[in-house]
């Protein structure tokens, strides 16, 4: 299928779960809500320069009220960051919150934006790596770390091309509503995590690309801890098995905002080689290094305020402060 900037016909599959938009969105206590994406609307709608003026504040303020996702950031730069200064740390936790403001302003864009609008402001980068397998007819896994610009790449290739991803459903339920409209506005469908590996081998032997977000740490079941950024982390073992399954390849990318043309980018890289080997511990190393190829392309613009290394070997003490604390 050639780039369109036309919304494509979409292809909702049965088992993917639907948000759709009820008598309960509009109950007073989701009002703030509604106010919040009204104001994502006007947001849109004015001179880029006026925006990307607000972000600077908003990025102040997201700072001094973050609280302890403040210090998981902090920490995490600290770990993954060992050769960095503390005030290098602290200038690159500085950027990190400027890029999160922006792409929290810019989320109009996804929710209201017009096809041809989101073809101009969102490039794909390394998209030859994409056509290049679909034309063989190979199942492909594109592996998306948790970048703040996340949401951004993944509309973009679901408006050019047949997709599929699996997400956890927010507890609002009206930003759920316009986040699963805006995600699968294209030809997206969103399953749900909890629905395990089978619908996204089944989307892959359809020829849907699968957007498969492999980075958080969802605890030691069906995961080993091997190195990321040379700390031990329980990584899941899901990616190997899913692409051994389906015998898709795996393209690693990276979806980041380029402030100097103001477009959100999506760099798709070449399928990781060999991969998957059989064995858990060196598929999801190689995996952890294509997500650190991804980080080092825009350092400040990965999701530092995740927990990262939350789960930990036997013996080892805790890396994050006390959530009580």
């Amino acid at each position: 299928m050639n780039p369109s900037e036309a919304e494509p016909s979409r292809r909702e599959d049965a088992g993917a779960y639907q948000a759709p938009l009820t008598a309960r969105h509009f109950a007073p206590r989701y009002w703030g809500s509604w106010l919040m994406l009204g104001l994502a609307w006007v947001l849109q709608e004015l001179p880029r320069p006026a925006v990307r003026g607000l972000s600077r504040g908003l990025a102040r303020l997201i700072r001094r009220f973050a609280g302890r996702s403040r210090a998981v950031a902090e920490r995490n730069l600290e770990l993954c960051f060992p050769e960095m200064t503390a005030p290098e740390r602290a200038q690159r936790l500085e950027a990190y919150y400027r890029y999160q403001a922006q792409t929290v302003l810019d989320y109009g864009l996804l929710w209201f934006g017009k096809p041809g609008q989101h073809a101009a402001r969102i490039r794909i980068e390394g998209l030859e790596h994409y056509e290049r397998l679909q034309a063989t007819g190979a199942p492909v896994i594109i592996l998306a770390p948790h970048s703040l610009a996340l949401d951004y790449g993944g509309v973009r290739m679901s408006q050019m091309y047949d997709g599929v991803s699996f997400a956890k459903p927010m507890k609002n339920p009206v930003l759920e509503w316009i986040n699963h409209r805006s995600r699968t506005r294209y030809s997206g469908d969103i399953f749900a995590r909890d629905q395990g590996l089978r619908p996204a081998i089944r989307q892959l032997k359809r020829g849907r690309f699968f957007y498969y977000l492999p980075d958080e740490d969802l605890g030691a079941d069906g995961a080993v801890f091997v190195d990321f950024f040379g700390v031990q982390k329980a990584t899941l073992t899901a990616l190997g098995r899913l692409a051994r399954m389906s015998k898709a390849v795996v393209l690693p990318s990276f979806a980041w905002y380029d402030a100097a043309a103001d477009q959100y980018v999506m760099r798709l890289w070449p399928p990781i080689e060999g991969y998957p080997t059989g064995d858990d511990e060196l598929d999801a190393r190689r995996m952890n290094e294509a997500v650190e190829q991804g980080v080092r392309q825009a350092p400040a613009q990965y999701l530092w305020s995740m927990r990262l290394f939350r789960t930990r070997p036997e013996g080892e003490p805790r890396l994050y402060p006390d959530r009580k604390g």
